[in-house]
């Protein structure tokens, strides 16, 4: 059964605006520190984990920035910002072959990620799709293959992905601010979501499900940006809450969706911290390790 690999990347930017960057030990290639999500494990703890690992700096996380999605590798990697706060700074470890701070004008040639690369360095935010070319996902494959057997030979084998209940919610808002809400069994309003598997960037299977599912074709052409994320560790689950603006034609009567103002009280409890940040207007993302107690709601 398919399923989205779960991966951290961070952007480490001192005072200088410089970025740290790695060089891979198996690509020989620059790159930002990254790595997989270990089970049980919150992923900014794993964006700050692959630093010390990879670069002997301790980083202080900033927000997330961004979301990239590798297509044909089923993999999504949450993109933070951060800051250097302690640590010292290693030549090289058993994962790079060095590490090094480096100014947005003077970026190596050989960079992978450049995309996310030059986001962190502006600060912005991005939820963008890596491609690669069938001939270099082979090349890649071999070089991976590679790297594990080495792994094993030198007693460190590469533990399998774990597989975590990764979900992708949708908020659609109206010109009104009212958003589009499914009825859950309790009859609240919740927003309508996908379970994701991985063969397509979360953003885009979700906005394909509604759009299908709803009859809403003016997701087609959407935009829709990163609003929040909820994860509970303990049980490795995931959630992703995205939302765009819409000015929708179709009628809705006939399927179960219905416009829900921001301040309804029929909210289910654990989209309404998020739905209280979409009323702000803010760009930031919201994320959250623990829901508030319904009854404190």
């Amino acid at each position: 059964m398919s399923f989205l690999r779960m991966g951290v990347a961070c952007a480490v930017i001192n005072e200088q605006e410089q970025v740290l960057l790695s060089q891979r030990g198996d690509l020989g290639v620059w790159n930002l520190p990254s790595g997989r999500l270990d089970s049980r494990e919150h992923l900014a703890n794993a964006a700050i984990r692959e630093v010390r690992e990879e670069t002997g700096i301790e980083a202080q996380i900033v927000r997330p920035l961004g979301l990239y999605y590798y297509a044909g590798w089923q993999r999504l990697n949450v993109l933070f910002l951060a800051q250097p706060n302690g640590g010292t700074l290693r030549q090289k470890t058993y994962e790079t072959r060095a590490n090094q701070f480096f100014a947005a004008a003077h970026l190596p040639e050989k960079l992978l990620d450049k995309h996310a690369v030059q986001i962190a360095l502006i600060h912005g935010e991005s939820l963008h799709v890596v491609h690669t070319q069938a001939a270099e996902m082979r090349r890649l494959k071999r070089k991976f293959a590679l790297r594990w057997v080495q792994n094993l030979l030198m007693g460190r084998p590469e533990p399998r992905y774990p597989r975590f209940v990764v979900q992708a919610s949708l908020a659609i808002q109206n010109d009104q601010d009212a958003i589009l809400t499914l009825p859950d069994n309790d009859g609240q309003r919740i927003l309508p979501g996908i379970t994701c598997t991985g063969t397509d960037a979360p953003w885009e299977q979700v906005s394909k499900y509604v759009r299908d599912t709803y009859d809403i074709y003016e997701l087609r052409q959407a935009h829709l940006r990163w609003l929040g994320l909820y994860e509970n560790a303990s049980e490795n689950r995931i959630e992703f809450i995205f939302a765009t603006r819409l000015h929708i034609e179709s009628a809705l009567a006939e399927k179960a969706l219905a416009w829900t103002p921001p301040d309804s009280t029929r909210w289910w409890y654990g989209y309404k911290p998020y739905i209280a940040h979409l009323a702000q207007s803010s760009n930031d993302v919201l994320m959250l390790h623990h829901l508030p107690e319904k009854d404190m709601l």
